[in-house]
């Protein structure tokens, strides 16, 4: 008897230890609809019998439009915020709670962050063509990643929903952290200023030269002979 105790303690442990890593499989590979733990459809569920419950339960109003509140639009988001996108750490899987993986890394702090960005300014990724698209970021939403790497917002996305992964795109790290930041529309606003002040300065500058060539005589002696000629010219009467 002690024996088979035993040898089903075991058996137990086995398919405990199979199952925890089967669960952290699917977690790592993102497949919710395999996971063992899937409350996303019992919440898809409870929300659609709430649903239904309220349309039996609703009834005809009509709207005299003597009791209108007014209500506050949705508040505008500073353009010059950074926010984090993914605060929170993703739950532990069996697999971790049993010791089996390691558990994910903690949310990075301000000064982490800091450390980050400087060192993407230091490499100067705002500076330089999206990796995936090749284009300027300019004022489209940019984000960057716990390993320093910085993309478009919905290139990021977009490359996330293609490969079904967590992975950056240039260092293949895994389950990285994300954060929103502005540095490639600083720097095209910035661009865009340069630009604008180049050419106004280079009209102010033609415009001066022009003026000066009509007023002070060349030193060259044959565009001076011809400086002279012209004005003689403009100053006879016309016959």
């Amino acid at each position: 008897m002690l024996r088979n105790k035993g040898h089903s303690s075991k058996q137990d442990n086995l398919a405990v230890t199979a199952v925890a890593l089967q669960d952290h499989i699917v977690h790592d590979l993102q497949l919710q609809s395999l996971s063992v733990a899937d409350y996303s459809k019992t919440r898809v569920q409870k929300t659609g019998n709430r649903s239904t419950s309220l349309k039996r339960n609703a009834k005809a109003a009509t709207d005299t439009g003597l009791k209108k509140t007014t209500q506050g639009g949705p508040k505008a988001e500073d353009p010059e915020k950074e926010y984090v996108l993914d605060p929170k750490p993703p739950p532990l899987t069996l697999a971790q709670k049993l010791g089996l993986f390691d558990p994910p890394a903690l949310p990075l702090s301000a000064d982490e962050w800091d450390r980050v960005k400087q060192r993407s300014v230091e490499q100067g990724d705002s500076m330089q063509p999206c990796p995936i698209c090749k284009e300027e970021f300019g004022l489209h939403p940019q984000v960057l990643l716990s390993c320093s790497h910085v993309f478009h917002r919905a290139c990021l996305q977009a490359f996330e929903k293609f490969t079904n992964k967590k992975t950056c795109p240039l260092c293949r790290k895994n389950q990285y952290q994300t954060r929103v930041i502005r540095d490639g529309a600083r720097l095209f606003r910035i661009k865009c200023a340069t630009r604008i002040q180049a050419s106004w300065r280079g009209h102010v500058v033609r415009r001066w030269y022009r003026d000066l060539r009509r007023t002070v005589p060349p030193a060259d002696a044959k565009l001076r002979r011809k400086f002279f000629e012209t004005k003689r010219k403009e100053r006879e009467p016309a016959q």
